[in-house]
């Protein structure tokens, strides 16, 4: 099988590291029939390149695996992996060549630049402190070995199947099942966590979508997707083209002018049925981010507003 299809697997291969999940090349060689030996070469360059303090070889497990304390590293990171890989190898013609052609060493500069500098990482405004520790260690195990685990959340005591720890909006949750429902729970908030002996099996197939296009905690796992469309403000467009939180929105060709300003439309992706995941980012935004419909949006927008208005009128 050819080198590019071996870079088609690296990508998915991070995320289940940075997931919490050990990856072994033996294994993956063997189910795609790829060369273990060019999977874990090219494994090794990209984490060389970006990765480098967050992921490594676990001898013991004989597997790749996400190091102490950063799990979840692509959550805080901009680049995505497949940027990452193509990076990589562009990197890797520069050495067999010698050098890039301008417009490559531009790209790889001004993205090398994004991945390394602070301001454009997503502020972690949760701290994990030594108590989340233990609890994503125990997560981990429970997680990797499809145990179950019994826990307190919202004083109330339940048995779930862990998935994935996962760090949205400034926050980590755990997204598991529980009663044939998908939910998350902010970590933090857990309490009395054990992992029983019992194992479990379940189809989690749809939830690494919705959390690829989740805008804030509010994404909905079970709700059929919903589109709407929105006019954006032509001097943010590059913003919302770059925010990862913006996965869910597709730039449109149309373009209008309202009240002397131009916009651009988009089409978003949500999940939740009372549009809780997209309202904040409108409200956040206004009036920049302009709802074109469905008109049950709008009417939530106006409702909301009227509702802040009559504060300062009372």
């Amino acid at each position: 099988m050819s080198k590019q299809k071996i870079e088609e697997l690296i990508p998915n291969l991070i995320r289940q590291i940075s997931n919490g999940k050990g990856v072994s090349v033996a294994e993956v060689a063997k189910k795609y029939k790829v060369s273990a030996d060019g999977v874990k070469k090219q494994l090794r360059e990209v984490r060389d390149k970006f990765y480098k303090d967050c992921f490594g070889y676990d001898a013991s497990t004989r597997k790749w695996a996400v190091k102490n304390g950063y799990l979840g590293f692509l959550q805080k990171e901009i680049l995505e992996p497949e940027e990452a890989v193509v990076l990589t190898a562009i990197h890797r013609n520069k050495k067999s060549h010698g050098k890039l052609m301008p417009t490559c060493e531009k790209i790889v500069d001004s993205y090398t630049k994004r991945a390394k500098s602070y301001m454009f990482k997503q502020h972690i405004a949760e701290e994990i402190t030594s108590e989340m520790d233990k609890t994503f260690a125990l997560l981990k195990y429970a997680i990797n070995n499809k145990k179950v685990v019994e826990l307190e959340y919202n004083d109330k005591i339940r048995e779930v199947y862990p998935y994935r720890i996962v760090y949205i909006e400034y926050y980590w949750y755990l997204i598991c099942a529980e009663n044939n429902q998908i939910k998350s729970f902010r970590a933090s908030l857990i309490k009395d966590l054990d992992v029983l002996l019992d194992t479990y099996e379940y189809d989690f197939d749809n939830v690494d979508e919705r959390l690829q296009l989740a805008m804030n905690a509010y994404v909905d796992y079970h709700e059929p997707y919903k589109y709407i469309s929105v006019f954006v403000w032509e001097k943010i467009v590059n913003h919302v083209d770059l925010a990862a939180y913006f996965d869910a929105w597709r730039k449109l060709d149309d373009i209008t002018t309202i009240n002397g300003k131009q916009f651009q439309k988009f089409e978003v992706m949500t999940t939740n049925p009372n549009f809780d995941d997209i309202t904040p980012t409108i409200l956040k935004y206004m009036p920049n981010i302009i709802v074109d419909e469905p008109q049950e949006l709008i009417e939530k927008i106006e409702t909301i507003l009227q509702d802040y208005q009559s504060i300062y009128k009372a």
